[in-house]
């Protein structure tokens, strides 16, 4: 009898997240910052996204904030401070056809990949068929493809991370909607 692999938190997505990480670092998205906007939970009570390509795959990082009496301010001033997780997505063509081949990741501030309560590391199809956690929450996105607009009217435009004719066409798309 074969035994079915879990959806999330397996060796093979571990590799993956922690090279990943790695790419992250080298490409900028992890020391740059972006709009910092007021959200909620699961992502804390502020947060920034940042978007681009790494290996010819789209991907969105979204730095979440957190602490006693957290601001805009008091991020801008000290992000290290206050940065709590950093949550991922990633395309991967045929991945997870179901779920616009999005893989999911939430690290720590360190790189880690952080774990839930049960203690299953949180990389890869996170919480898939499960009525809460990132694939559940996201197909409530409009549109087909699990990403959420962001709201230009409270600052949480996307800072692109790349080529500057790439970041442009992403601007201009962004102010002529």
């Amino acid at each position: 009898m074969q035994t079915m692999q879990t959806p999330f938190g397996n060796p093979e997505d571990l590799v993956f997240a922690e090279d990943l990480w790695k790419k992250l670092q080298k490409s900028g998205f992890i020391n740059t910052y972006g709009n910092l906007y007021l959200g909620g939970p699961p992502h804390g009570k502020v947060r920034e996204v940042n978007e681009g390509v790494i290996d010819g795959r789209l991907v969105i990082v979204k730095n979440n904030y957190g602490g006693k009496n957290i601001s805009l301010e008091k991020v801008r001033n000290n992000p290290a401070k206050y940065l709590k997780a950093v949550t991922v997505m990633v395309k991967r063509p045929g991945y997870d056809p179901e779920d616009q081949d999005w893989f999911w990741i939430k690290y720590a501030p360190d790189g880690t990949v952080m774990a839930n309560k049960k203690g299953r590391k949180l990389a890869g199809r996170v919480a898939k068929g499960k009525p809460i956690g990132c694939i559940s929450c996201h197909r409530s996105a409009s549109g087909n493809d699990f990403v959420f607009s962001h709201n230009k009217t409270v600052n949480a435009a996307v800072t692109w991370i790349g080529k500057e004719q790439q970041r442009m066409m992403t601007l201009e798309k962004m102010m002529n909607p």
